[in-house]
């Protein structure tokens, strides 16, 4: 289930998960797709105020792609910032990652989240490694489901030979999937999710390129 506009403009996107999964990266490949290809009105955010050098590659990205960038410290200035975009068709909001143990942080990210479902289409994308141990996926799922219902997106499948993880998070998690990335090049290293593909590579059919 990849990304589509909202009935009302804008969709809000918000992408969540642990630190180093490549949240970042993966927004600027969506942002990149959907400004310069599809030319859809794309605006990037970050709640991540805890990470300087997340905030200013976002604001790299944003600059390439002649986008605007924003900073957010608190629900509040969300809303208004929001309201301030309103004329967008996609507003992307990176988060701060961190580990699934530090339940103040998730509650912080749940905040931002909750200021902008009343008012405006959003959807929420929790950021997976296809690298990490099942273990680690399970106890990731499992915090961030007392955020509320997300879509998975599993990054790099180019580090790694097997992905049954991908078919064990989407039976433990009920979730759509929506995109894997294979790569660091923006935008071209991202692809949405093919079931047929992953299944003949289970399956130990030939692995598609």
């Amino acid at each position: 289930e990849p990304i589509v506009p909202a009935e009302k403009p804008p969709k809000v996107a918000f992408f969540i998960g642990p630190t180093g999964v490549g949240k970042t990266t993966t927004i600027a490949k969506l942002a990149s797709r959907f400004s310069i290809i599809d030319k859809k009105k794309v605006a990037l955010l970050t709640t991540d105020t805890y990470r300087i050098a997340a905030a200013e590659q976002l604001r790299t990205y944003a600059s390439i792609l002649e986008v605007p960038f924003h900073i957010i410290y608190t629900p509040e200035e969300m809303t208004g910032k929001l309201k301030e975009l309103a004329s967008y068709d996609f507003i992307f909001v990176d988060t701060s990652g961190h580990s699934p143990r530090n339940i103040e942080m998730k509650d912080t990210v749940g905040e931002f989240i909750e200021a902008t479902k009343s008012d405006y289409e959003t959807e929420v994308f929790l950021v997976l490694s296809a690298t990490t141990k099942h273990r680690d996926l399970v106890q990731t799922t499992e915090a961030y489901e007392k955020i509320g219902k997300y879509k998975l997106i599993f990054t790099k499948l180019d580090e790694t030979d097997y992905q049954g993880n991908l078919l064990n998070m989407r039976l433990r998690t009920g979730a759509a999937l929506s995109y894997v990335t294979n790569g660091q090049n923006v935008p071209d290293d991202i692809k949405e999710f093919h079931p047929q593909k992953t299944v003949k590579q289970l399956l130990g059919g030939k692995k598609d390129s």
